[in-house]
């Protein structure tokens, strides 16, 4: 009787760290795995959810995440589509659990530029946001491939040559974010 509660015991003890075992691989494969996402998987398992942002300019922007890019997000805010390059966020608050796929494919190339050259062809008026209150208001003329150039248009004056005041050349690491009143909608 003696033997069989040794042995019980050392039987125990075995399964307990076999158990231990098992548990430390999984959780160290769980933090190997989380150490290989992305923001941009991230924030793709939270389109559609509100969330707020705030920005290297000093804005904090609450909204709905729409859409994202391979280098930026658009949120839904107070019926105004805001523009967000991924260089300009500084925090995230209130992202839930969800982790999406990495982008491939023509996804993977929506890059910043994409989405403005999108706002350039539909001759959106937007602000233009450039650091703490730095807002510039016009039609986005031309996009190249890491800057725009923004026609300044007197607010609430038609994209015309007599509106236009002058053109800003700004480069894309300069750029805040950038609003307007169009829907939103992703970047063909």
């Amino acid at each position: 009787m003696r033997w069989e509660a040794l042995f019980a015991d050392l039987e125990s003890q075995l399964h307990s760290a076999l158990d231990a075992g098992r548990e430390s691989e999984i959780r160290e494969r769980t933090r190997v795995e989380q150490s290989r996402l992305t923001l941009v998987q991230r924030l793709l398992g939270q389109v559609g959810l509100p969330i707020g942002a705030s920005t290297s300019g000093g804005r904090f922007l609450s909204g709905v995440l729409t859409h994202v890019g391979s280098d930026w997000v658009s949120l839904a805010v107070e019926g105004r589509s805001v523009l967000v390059p991924l260089s300009s966020l500084q925090s995230l608050i209130g992202l839930g659990r969800g982790v999406g796929q990495a982008p491939s494919g023509v996804t993977a190339r929506l890059g910043l530029g994409s989405a403005l050259r999108g706002l350039s062809r539909d001759r959106v008026h937007v602000a233009l946001w450039l650091g703490t209150d730095s807002r510039h208001s016009g039609v986005i003329d031309r996009v190249g491939a890491d800057f725009l150039e923004l026609g300044l248009v007197v607010t609430g004056d038609e994209r015309r040559a007599a509106n236009v005041r002058d053109a800003l050349t700004v480069p894309f690491r300069a750029i805040d974010s950038v609003e307007s009143a169009a829907p939103d909608r992703a970047p063909d």
